[in-house]
């Protein structure tokens, strides 16, 4: 009798544990029936294109030695195949419905915050052609402005936004990791350790596109600035491919800047 009892209760045991765990769900898994063959194929291209997106930052870093403008006519030549092969894959060969599927997990929150905006996640093919077309940014410091201003000018013309004043420069020092991370930019441009400034030039930029930082950067109630702003990191495909085109782009305008009219970045 006892016996029994003990393999009842160890019997009740196991049904209510195997009722306890939760089952996986046939969603979960990617199958040709959960996602469309397109997409599956559209994924697969993407992330080819991602490592050509990570080469052209390897060489857009290996150039960072060059002066007359070398290093910044390879990354010229080079960025609008990559765009446009980028552009033919998202406006040709894979639904809108799918984009989701296609950007990487760990920039997910960057589509969220973009969508509510309706701001298109991928560029059509006339904003790419148009963005291939503009003269990258050039600035000079102002009187008093260091190294580190002119990085702040860089990045927000690369983001299509104008010069900020002062004021609003200083409230965007006053947060610690944005303070932290554009120090860190300069001081590795300045010291010519190109491939650190890469690394932290994608720092700066995911502290730069947080809610708050968007918020100063554009001036609230501003929500034209801010979509001009996200569409800027769009048509270079950074909820895709992550922040290697961009990264790339604003190093060849320091290279620009640099050799011409910013001597504080040499």
């Amino acid at each position: 009798m006892v016996t029994s009892r003990r393999d009842l209760l160890r019997t009740m045991g196991g049904a209510a544990a195997a009722l306890a765990t939760p089952r996986l769900s046939a969603a979960q898994t990617f199958t040709a029936t959960s996602i469309s063959q397109a997409a599956q194929d559209a994924r697969r291209e993407v992330g080819l294109l991602g490592r050509r997106a990570d080469n052209l930052l390897r060489l857009t870093v290996a150039d960072g030695l060059e002066r007359g403008g070398a290093a910044v006519r390879r990354f010229r030549a080079d960025q609008g195949p990559l765009a446009r092969d980028l552009a033919a894959i998202f406006n040709g060969r894979v639904s809108e419905d799918d984009w989701l599927l296609i950007a990487p997990t760990r920039d997910l929150d960057l589509v969220l915050t973009m969508r509510p905006l309706v701001i298109r996640l991928a560029p059509n093919l006339d904003e790419v052609e148009a963005a291939l077309k503009e003269p990258l940014p050039q600035v000079a410091p102002l009187p008093g402005e260091g190294g580190d201003d002119v990085v702040l000018a860089i990045v927000l013309a690369a983001l299509g936004l104008p010069r900020r004043d002062k004021e609003v420069a200083d409230r965007l020092k006053s947060n610690g990791a944005f303070a932290a991370a554009l120090a860190a930019a300069t001081a590795a441009v300045k010291a010519h350790r190109y491939g650190l400034a890469a690394l932290e030039f994608e720092r700066l930029m995911r502290v730069v596109v947080l809610p708050d930082n968007v918020a100063t950067i554009a001036g609230r109630p501003s929500e034209a600035a801010t979509r001009r702003l996200y569409q800027a990191l769009a048509v270079r495909f950074v909820p895709f491919i992550g922040w290697s085109y961009f990264t790339a782009l604003l190093l060849a305008a320091v290279y620009l800047n640099r050799d011409t009219t910013a001597p504080v970045l040499r």
